[in-house]
């Protein structure tokens, strides 16, 4: 069977209030401002805390990981002020699935999206070293890539997962080059300036 995570919103609602306090943190600011925005941090996260007692109370769901655990997380491969598109949250959810168990993850890029190649593709060789067993794909979406690129790096990944399945007893991880005989004939593009 094929599981698929996506992330919820609530963890990206914490993450932008968040990102007005580190704002503040960082530049100084308004103390109404970060007053409301401590109130809204607090707020969101006792509502996440709920969501995930509820989700617990079922074992075939998996339970995301509180906001606080996701920030660690990335903060032990980019910095917090890294916060252009999801900013450093989309790297911790991809560290997040890995650790959970989903070794298998395809970061889906829209449009030639300037932020995800340094905060998706920019930070997958930094979350494979922390984790060796990640499989992590980056697949751009946009008018520049074509569909038989976008399936066959997907079905790249799912062969190496298949491999690594049988191959359990290799210390090495197989990559996707390796198991394709070499580099892979990749299409290339210039991201597009948002």
């Amino acid at each position: 069977g094929c599981e698929v995570m996506v992330p919820g919103i609530l963890g990206f609602m914490i993450f932008k209030v968040d990102n007005r306090l580190e704002d503040i943190r960082l530049y100084g600011g308004n103390a109404a401002k970060k007053q409301l925005c401590t109130v809204l941090k607090w707020y969101f996260t006792k509502y996440e805390s709920d969501l995930i007692e509820s989700v617990k109370k079922y074992p075939q769901f998996t339970a995301p990981a509180p906001y606080t655990h996701l920030k660690k997380l990335a903060g032990e491969v980019i910095g917090y002020g890294c916060k252009m598109g999801e900013g450093w949250l989309l790297t911790a959810e991809a560290m997040e699935l890995v650790e959970s168990g989903y070794g298998n993850v395809v970061c889906a890029q829209p449009f030639g999206c300037l932020p995800n190649h340094i905060v998706g593709k920019g930070m997958i060789r930094k979350v494979k070293k922390l984790y060796p067993q990640a499989n992590i794909v980056p697949i751009d979406y946009d008018p520049s890539a074509t569909q038989v690129n976008q399936e066959n790096r997907i079905k790249l990944m799912l062969a190496v997962a298949k491999e690594r399945l049988t191959t359990k007893a290799d210390p090495a991880p197989v990559t996707a080059e390796e198991l394709a005989g070499g580099a892979p004939q990749v299409e290339t593009q210039v991201p597009a300036m948002l």
